[in-house]
């Protein structure tokens, strides 16, 4: 078995929380942990074969709706073209932040796992040459990059019809969880009843924390990748909430030029209302 539905992104813009939205429902099956398979965007993975990815799905219970979710794959370009080609029916939910706050967000995410140790400032800058060095690269320092979605869009729209993407916001997901659960569930074409109890669960996942300690923290993701269940949740023990501090005023202002452009196509592609991000 497949998977026939794709969250395909974008990175911290909300895909856990729908995620764990979307799991509650009696007809859609996801694969337990890792959450994130990774088989289309990381070439280790896809080199292991498509029997290999599934494995990952062997316990599905005919569910009508068979889900796997990877943030990554909206982003990374070879993504599109491999679905395409092992199930080109597939439909694809794509939840969109406001790219400064999506950026500043991501930023943190990578402080916080120890891969970035530059200034914000200078790790703009850097990105450009920082994501040429390859996947490691994109991964982790696609910072401006990866809120670039009318691009992201495209790809995906020159192999799949328009009708086999729903594009979503995230501050519907914050504040208006019932529309987003009626989009998908017309979407998916599934009953909007099967989610009453995903409803009563709700909660944005992934919340803004910090390490307590680093060597804690380092050594739970390793112990993750061997023992899944266990190392997530030493991880989690080890996190403490935090507040961003501001971003500059000046750099806000430099990226929303940056964004402007981007955001109007994203809004003609997807037919959402972006205007809120232009202010």
């Amino acid at each position: 078995m497949l998977p026939n539905v794709f969250i395909a992104g974008v990175q911290k813009s909300g895909t856990t929380s729908l995620h764990h939205l979307l799991e509650q429902h009696p007809d859609i099956f996801f694969p337990r942990a890792p959450q994130e398979l990774h088989f289309f965007d990381v070439e280790e993975n896809f080199r292991k074969g498509i029997e290999w990815y599934e494995t990952h799905f062997s316990e599905w219970k005919n569910q009508r709706i068979v889900a796997q979710t990877s943030p990554l794959y909206f982003f990374e370009p070879a993504v599109p073209a491999r679905i395409h080609v092992v199930v080109p029916q597939a439909r694809f939910i794509v939840i969109l932040r406001n790219p400064i706050d999506r950026a500043y967000s991501h930023y943190w995410h990578e402080v916080k796992h120890g891969a970035e140790t530059l200034p914000f400032e200078e790790a703009l800058k850097r990105e450009p040459e920082r994501i040429n060095q390859g996947f490691d690269g994109r991964r982790h320092f696609s910072y401006v990059s990866r809120g670039e979605y009318a691009a992201q869009f495209a790809r995906f729209l020159t192999l799949f019809p328009r009708d086999q993407l729903l594009a979503l916001r995230f501050e519907d997901l914050v504040r208006n969880v019932d529309e987003i659960l009626r989009s998908c569930a017309n979407f998916l074409e599934i009953p909007l009843e099967g989610f009453a109890q995903a409803r009563q669960r709700h909660a944005v996942r992934n919340t803004a924390r910090m390490p307590r300690s680093r060597t804690v923290h380092d050594v739970s993701r390793k112990l993750g990748k061997i023992f899944p269940i266990v190392g997530n949740m030493l991880v989690r023990l080890n996190l403490r909430p935090m507040k961003y501090p501001e971003m500059r005023s000046e750099t806000h202002r430099l990226l929303q030029q940056r964004f402007e452009g981007d955001i109007s196509q994203t809004a003609a592609l997807t037919g959402l209302d972006l205007r809120s991000w232009l202010q």
